[in-house]
């Protein structure tokens, strides 16, 4: 009999929870460790449609990338995202930052994605890393936004040009924006992540530094089949089940 705290230690050796942010909240959030488990739904972030998948399938558990409860709670209603899952008896794991940094995780598969050469993490023990464009050689920004775009699948992106070739990358998955100032520091020519913030790339534009926003959810999403495949290979008594209601919450739309 698999249990949650089986999953959780399994996770725990490849990406410990006691590695992630000081802002973080990761680990056994729902539930207890002694629930068994024969089948979990992975998934990017717990919603209303994922518990009631997680219900209609028959599922003990939920292992999510970004935690159940983030923000101090001082009341939990029944017909919240957490009230269904207590009433339900559905256990949440949710492992965030601790597995974004750890060796073979979600931002060092996210530079596999790209194709990024030379793969090395901050030494300041961040999310982030530094790397090179596949191949090693400059390249103009253009033909890196093509490469961005289609690797990931994107239907859009933001990005801003500083109008130079580009060479070191700062990589961060998710919500790096705050990293404009260590590619400043380090000397790089772009900063690809998920989520920036207006200043931020006011930062880069002045430093000269490019920047793609190739979105949260899209630099994130690889969680759940990665999980999946690595976690039925550890643990064959469990059916990991990737959920069928991962997506953004935005929609992205242009205009003319």
């Amino acid at each position: 009999m698999t249990t949650v705290g089986d999953i959780r230690r399994v996770i725990d050796r490849v990406a410990p929870f006691d590695s992630c942010e000081s802002f973080d909240n990761v680990g056994v959030l729902i539930g207890g460790e002694d629930i068994p488990v024969s089948r979990c739904l992975v998934t990017l972030d717990v919603t209303r449609a994922t518990v009631e998948e997680a219900v209609e399938k028959g599922c003990e558990m939920i292992l999510s990338h970004h935690p159940v409860i983030f923000h101090p709670m001082k009341q939990i209603p029944f017909d919240s995202v957490q009230g269904m899952l207590a009433a339900n008896k559905i256990a949440v794991v949710s492992a965030h930052t601790n597995f974004d940094k750890a060796p073979g995780g979600l931002n060092q598969s996210l530079a596999q994605l790209l194709g990024l050469e030379d793969f090395a993490p901050l030494p300041e023990d961040t999310c982030a890393a530094t790397a090179v464009l596949p191949g090693g050689a400059p390249a103009e920004m253009e033909a890196v936004v093509q490469h961005v775009a289609k690797a990931l699948d994107l239907q859009g992106m933001r990005y801003y040009d500083a109008g130079k070739p580009v060479h070191k990358v700062i990589l961060c998955c998710g919500g790096g924006g705050s990293f404009v100032h260590e590619a400043i520091r380090l000397g790089a020519d772009l900063v690809i992540s998920g989520d920036f913030k207006h200043d931020q790339v006011i930062d880069a534009m002045n430093a000269g530094i490019s920047c793609i926003d190739a979105g949260h959810f899209e630099t994130e999403r690889h969680f759940v089949p990665m999980c999946c495949q690595w976690l039925s290979e550890e643990l064959k008594e469990v059916s990991f089940i990737p959920s069928e209601n991962v997506r953004p919450g935005f929609v992205f739309r242009t205009f003319k």
